[in-house]
């Protein structure tokens, strides 16, 4: 079937018919279609935790050139990372206790479908008392000026109850991380959210290069004293300190005149330059929950916080 034929019809029904038919059409020319993906995710030891890799390539083996990859466990994403040339790698300093898989989720681009693939994973054990600190999501995606907020959760292990503090790093200009609360202290066996909101700023143009402020300063106010100047001048009156007082406003005249035009002319050629807010691309913000356990030892766990701005 020609797509010309498609379009032949006149009338509702017609053109109801002709609606249903160019929509197989289209699914059946793949006109639209985004490509199926492969995801395949390992886990392998680093010298501080565990090394996280995602492939993900399209059904013809090309690699993936864009896309967010968040790693997840059934606690919750433990951090995402773009993908870069088919490959997405994150480095963890703990996996949450009682991991027992892991899971790769490819969040899809222009042209690539979404998919995901999960492997075995297990956390180091320990009997000490800890923390895991996971993200849901853990990749977000936003026009400059919005805003995104994250789950982030703390879960206590192997009876943990100190105090731990979250914090952001690595976050670019133009974009701000705040946490509510920014303090949480879990149970012994109950984990605690905070709500983290990732804010961006949009870009601005040039202010305006005319100031109402500035066109009194120049023209009404040395206008008046002018005026008075020469009203003062031009009567007859034998009073010399009248005379003088005319002299006077109209050199205080002169002087705001051309403080106010010098301050004019400097704001025309030089105004305040645009706000560029935060460019498109993808940034990584680093999460931190800081603990002292017990008031000796200081705990520090990260995930990693992947930010697409469009």
């Amino acid at each position: 079937m020609s797509l010309q034929s498609v379009r032949q019809g006149t009338g509702p029904r017609a053109a109801k018919a002709t609606g249903i038919l160019l929509a197989v059409w289209m699914v059946a020319s793949g006109a639209g279609a985004q490509l199926a993906t492969r995801t395949h995710v390992s886990v392998a030891p680093a010298d501080k935790g565990s090394t996280l890799t995602a492939t993900v390539a399209d059904v013809a083996g090309n690699p993936a050139k864009s896309g967010t990859v968040s790693f997840e466990t059934a606690k919750g994403s433990v951090g995402s990372a773009a993908v870069e040339n088919g490959t997405a790698t994150l480095t963890v300093d703990k996996l949450p206790q009682g991991t027992r898989s892991l899971t790769a989720a490819y969040s899809g681009a222009e042209g690539l479908a979404a998919s995901a693939a999960s492997t075995a994973a297990s956390p180091q054990a320990s009997e000490l008392p800890d923390f895991g600190l996971t993200a849901n999501p853990s990749s977000v995606s936003v026009t400059a000026g919005q805003y995104a907020n994250v789950s982030v959760t703390v879960s206590p292990e192997n009876g943990f109850n100190d105090m731990v503090t979250l914090s952001c790093s690595d976050v670019p200009a133009g974009a701000k991380c705040t946490f509510s609360p920014t303090t949480l202290t879990p149970l012994t066996t109950a984990a605690v959210t905070s709500t983290l909101q990732i804010q961006t700023q949009a870009a601005s143009g040039q202010a305006s290069a005319q100031r109402p402020g500035q066109v009194a300063f120049a023209i009404v106010l040395p206008g008046i004293f002018a005026l008075a100047g020469l009203g003062a001048l031009r009567k007859k009156t034998g009073f010399a300190g009248l005379r003088v007082l005319g002299v006077a406003a109209l050199l205080v005249s002169g002087v705001m005149t051309l403080g106010g035009c010098s301050a004019r002319y400097g704001y025309l050629n030089h105004p305040p330059s645009g706000n560029p807010g935060l460019s498109a691309g993808t940034y990584t913000i680093v999460v931190s929950g800081n603990a002292t356990i017990s008031g000796t030892s200081v705990v520090v766990h990260s995930l990693n916080v992947t930010l697409t701005v469009k």
